[in-house]
């Protein structure tokens, strides 16, 4: 009965993290995936106006990370409030931004959509080698080499995700940086991802522990 109800509990938190992690990758996707759409409307649009886009295939459209330039004031823009129709003053954290450069770099963008296509990979693999390990888990198998290994190569993809997301994300800031100056705002770093590297040192824990427990066990059982 006992047995029954770990295996219960097991698969109950096997599908709640199951539906964590696609809320947690979403955003990620949805990002790129509206991004995507926004730049073959743009790229469209140009066409059908009759506009040659000497950048066709660089950065058209991206999303910046901006704070305010002055401090002391906190509003340094505006919108209409179409409900009223009065403006009401706003201040931008995001924005969305048409970069035409006359010459795109090429070798960049090829780099930046290999950087996109290998951070990827992860989010596909993290999936099947987690729920190894829980079907590992349901059969009682829980301390044994492979679930060893397993938790380390979960660890090193989420270490991966933190690389490819750092190099990606500051790679375009810095482009940004040298291309776009706002009035009224700073271009900032944008959220590097730092819970990607957060979870892989806590698995690469869980790996030396894994191995201690193990250890100590073989060291029981000798002495018995």
């Amino acid at each position: 009965m006992k047995n029954n109800n770990k295996k219960t509990t097991v698969t109950i938190l096997s599908i709640l993290a199951g539906i964590i992690y696609l809320i947690t990758i979403f955003p990620y996707f949805e990002a790129g995936y509206e991004g995507g759409i926004r730049n073959v409307k743009e790229q469209n649009k140009m066409e059908s106006d009759g506009v040659v886009n000497s950048a066709k295939g660089s950065r058209v459209l991206q999303r910046i990370q901006l704070t305010p330039r002055n401090i002391d004031i906190l509003y340094s823009d505006s919108i209409v409030n179409i409900k009223t129709g009065k403006m009401i003053p706003v201040s931008y954290t995001k924005m969305y931004v048409n970069d035409k450069s006359d010459k795109p770099n090429l070798f960049l963008n090829i780099l930046l959509n290999i950087i996109v296509f290998l951070g990827s990979l992860p989010f596909f693999i993290i999936p099947i080698q987690f729920y190894k390990l829980i079907i590992s888990f349901y059969k009682d198998q829980i301390f044994t080499l492979k679930n060893i290994k397993r938790i380390k190569v979960l660890s090193t993809l989420y270490l991966v995700l933190y690389a490819v997301r750092l190099v990606y994300t500051l790679t375009n800031y810095f482009i940004d940086k040298s291309t776009i100056e706002l009035a009224n705002y700073n271009i900032v770093i944008p959220d590097l991802g730092h819970n990607f590297l957060l979870i892989s040192i806590l698995l690469f824990i869980v790996v030396i522990v894994m191995k201690r427990v193990m250890i100590m066990k073989e060291e029981q059982d000798l002495t018995i």
